[in-house]
C-alpha cells in the first residue's frame, strides 16, 4: 500500500489517461445511431444489433474476461484495453459489412469496460482507509462528467455523415493517446496493480464469497437498485423533457448543469464526506442518503408540472444524489475487497455486474414503462411511483442494514 502522497502522484496518469478514453466513449455514444444509419448506410436491423452490441460490452465486457486480469499488472491492462478501442474504431473505419461492424464494436466497447474496472481496481489498491478512497473515487466521477460534458460537443462538431470515417479516425487517435500515457508509465517502470498472494478470480469463487458476506450481498442489491435509478436520467427524463419542451439546446442544458455541477462540488462534497467517514460515519449511510437524493428529485419531478425552473431543480438534486453514490459504492467494493481474501478484480467484477444489471434493467423500464404511463394515464404518476419504490428499496435497506466489514490491511475509520 502506497502513502497517499505516492498514491496521489501514482494515480494522476491514471486520471488523464481516463479522461482521453472516456471523451472518445461519450464523443461517439450520442452520434452513434446517425453514424451508422446515415454515414455507414447500415439497415435498421444492424444498426440495432450495433447499438446493442456496443452498450452491452462497453457495461459488461470486462466481466467475462475478469478470470484472466486477476494479479496482472493493472497498467499493461490499462495499455490493452486503450489499444483494444483504438484499434477497434481505426479498423471500423475501414469496413462497411454488418459483421465486422458489430463485431468491432463490440471490441471497442470492451476496450471501455475494461478501462473502468482495471482503474477502478488500481485505485483501491493504492489507497487505504475509506476516506482516502472516497476522496480517489470522487475525482474519478469528476473525470468521468468532464468527459461526458466535453465528449458530445466533440462528437457532434466532428459528425458527417458524409465523411463517416472521419470522426471514427480521431476516436480512434483519441484512445491511442491514452495507450500512449500508460506505456509512458510501463516505461517509467511504475507498474502499479501487481500480482500478490490473493486467489486468482473465479465466478464460482464470488459467487461462494457472496454466500458467507451479507455485507457484500446487500451492497450489490443496494448498489443494483442505485444504478436502476441512475438509468432514469438517460431514458425516462430525456423522455419526459422533450415532450415538455420544443428547444433542443434547452434539453441539453440539463444534462450539461448536471455535468458542470458535477466538476465543480464532487470532489468538496466528498472530501467533507470522508471527514465524516474517518471519524465513524457508515458508507452505506452514504449510500442510502445518495438514494433518497434520488427518491427527492423523483418527488419534484412529479410536482414540476414541465415548469423548467422546477426541472432545473429535480436534476441538480438527482445529480447530488449521484455524487454521494458514484465513488462511494465504488469506496464500498473496495472495503468488502480489503475484508476479504478476494482481488479488487473480482470486487469490481461485482460491481460491474450490478452497474450492467441496474442500468440495463433501469433503462427497459424507463424506456418501455414511461411511455405507456404517459400516454395512458400521466407522466407524475411515473416519477410518484419511481420516488415510493425508491422509499420502499431505501427503508428495506435499512431496516435489515449490515455495518462495513473489517478490513484485513486497515482498521475501519
Amino acid at each position: 500500500m502506497r502513502s497517499a502522497r505516492e498514491a496521489e502522484r501514482a494515480v494522476r496518469p491514471l486520471l488523464l489517461q481516463y479522461v482521453i478514453a472516456f471523451t472518445s466513449r461519450f464523443a461517439l455514444a450520442p452520434v452513434l445511431p446517425v453514424l451508422l444509419k446515415d454515414g455507414l448506410q447500415q439497415p435498421g436491423l444492424v444498426v440495432g444489433l450495433a447499438l446493442f452490441a456496443f452498450a452491452c460490452s462497453s457495461r459488461a465486457g470486462s466481466i467475462v474476461l475478469s478470470p484472466w486480469l486477476a494479479g496482472r499488472s493493472g497498467v499493461r491492462l490499462l495499455l490493452i484495453a486503450n489499444l483494444l478501442s483504438g484499434g477497434a474504431f481505426g479498423l471500423l473505419a475501414l469496413t462497411s459489412s454488418a459483421v465486422p461492424l458489430i463485431v468491432l464494436l463490440a471490441a471497442g466497447g470492451t476496450g471501455v469496460s475494461l478501462n473502468g474496472l482495471i482503474v477502478r481496481s488500481v485505485v483501491a489498491e493504492w489507497t487505504s482507509g475509506t476516506g482516502s478512497q472516497v476522496t480517489a473515487f470522487a475525482k474519478l466521477n469528476v473525470m468521468l462528467n468532464l468527459a461526458a460534458s466535453v465528449g458530445p460537443l466533440i462528437g457532434t462538431a466532428l459528425l458527417d455523415t458524409s465523411a463517416p470515417r472521419r470522426l471514427l479516425l480521431v476516436l480512434a487517435a483519441g484512445y491511442l493517446a491514452a495507450a500512449l500515457v500508460m506505456l509512458v508509465v510501463a516505461r517509467r517502470g511504475d507498474e502499479g496493480y501487481q500480482p500478490d498472494d490473493r486467489r486468482r478470480f473465479s465466478f464460482r469463487e464470488h459467487w461462494g464469497l457472496l454466500r458467507t458476506s451479507p455485507f457484500l450481498r446487500r451492497l450489490m442489491v443496494t448498489s443494483t437498485i442505485g444504478w436502476f435509478l441512475y438509468a432514469q436520467l438517460y431514458s425516462a427524463l430525456p423522455i419526459y423533457l422533450f415532450s415538455t419542451s420544443d428547444s433542443k439546446l434547452q434539453v441539453a442544458s440539463y444534462f450539461t448543469m448536471s455535468a458542470v455541477l458535477i466538476v465543480l462540488v464532487q470532489v468538496p462534497v466528498s472530501k467533507g464526506v470522508a471527514r465524516l467517514l474517518d471519524r465513524g460515519l457508515d458508507l452505506m449511510t452514504v449510500l442510502f442518503t445518495g438514494l433518497a437524493l434520488f427518491a427527492a428529485a423523483f418527488v419534484v419531478l412529479a410536482l414540476s408540472g414541465g415548469n423548467p425552473v422546477v426541472l432545473y431543480v429535480a436534476v441538480a438534486v438527482f445529480t447530488l444524489g449521484e455524487i454521494l453514490f458514484a465513488p462511494t459504492v465504488d469506496s464500498a467494493f473496495a472495503a468488502a475487497g480489503e475484508a476479504s481474501s478476494s482481488s479488487f478484480v473480482a470486487t469490481f467484477t461485482g460491481k460491474q455486474i450490478t452497474l450492467a444489471t441496474g442500468e440495463s434493467i433501469g433503462a427497459l423500464i424507463g424506456g418501455s414503462v414511461f411511455l405507456a404511463v404517459r400516454d395512458n394515464l400521466s407522466p407524475a404518476l411515473y416519477w410518484w411511483l419511481c420516488a415510493a419504490v425508491t422509499a420502499v428499496a431505501v427503508a428495506a435497506l435499512v431496516t435489515g442494514r449490515v455495518r462495513i466489514p473489517v478490513r484485513k490491511n486497515s482498521p475501519v475509520s
